[in-house]
């Protein structure tokens, strides 16, 4: 049976999961403040992990993604969703410590080097100067992503903007954001329990 660890369940907790929570609603079934670390939940515990609106609130996000790998098992699905920093409501909840971009995933997540191939790539990095290498702060292979993607209002899905920004991510982040913004960045990522990981 697969057991899901819902992380600030709040009022709405997925069905048949453990619900996590700072305040007592009724469906929580742990009252923790997920800023103090370790939580207390024990070691390889679940199968899967959502992680929606909460490591906005969160006042150490490595601390927080350093927490859902030790309490998952091997192979767990951990689902993240937060606002893109080009949302107006990353900014306006006075509870909101950090605002994200989408690539931010790839400092918990192994992802492969970017490297520029052909003379216009390579024209293109130099000029537009919005590529940055990316260390990922879990050692090991930690966490890998299954799915990445920014989500965008109706018009803008509409109108070809959401699959252009999930096409070309760093030139729609640098360029483009201000202008055409987005809503949420929702990631799926993968837990790998292999020798060495989080030491």
């Amino acid at each position: 049976m697969t057991r899901t660890l819902d992380l600030g369940c709040g009022q709405v907790k997925i069905l048949g999961a453990f619900g996590v929570d700072a305040r007592p609603f009724g469906s929580v079934d742990l009252v923790h403040d997920l800023n103090k670390h370790p939580w207390p939940i024990e070691d390889n515990s679940f199968d899967a992990v959502n992680a929606t609106h909460i490591i906005e609130h969160v006042d150490d996000v490595p601390g927080f993604f350093s927490e859902v790998h030790r309490v998952c098992r091997d192979g767990a699905e951990v689902t993240v969703e937060t606002p893109h920093f080009s949302n107006r409501c990353a900014y306006a909840d006075p509870t909101h410590k950090h605002a994200f971009s989408r690539r931010f995933i790839e400092f918990f997540a192994q992802s492969k080097a970017w490297t520029p191939s052909g003379s216009f790539a390579v024209a293109r990095s130099f000029l537009l100067e919005h590529h940055h290498d990316i260390e990922p702060f879990i050692k090991g292979d930690g966490f890998s992503i299954k799915f990445a993607h920014l989500s965008f209002s109706r018009l803008f899905r509409l109108c070809g903007i959401e699959n252009f920004a999930n096409w070309k991510i760093d030139f729609y982040e640098f360029y483009l954001a201000g202008i055409f913004p987005a809503r949420d960045i929702l990631i799926k990522l993968k837990v790998n329990k292999g020798d060495g990981v989080g030491d």
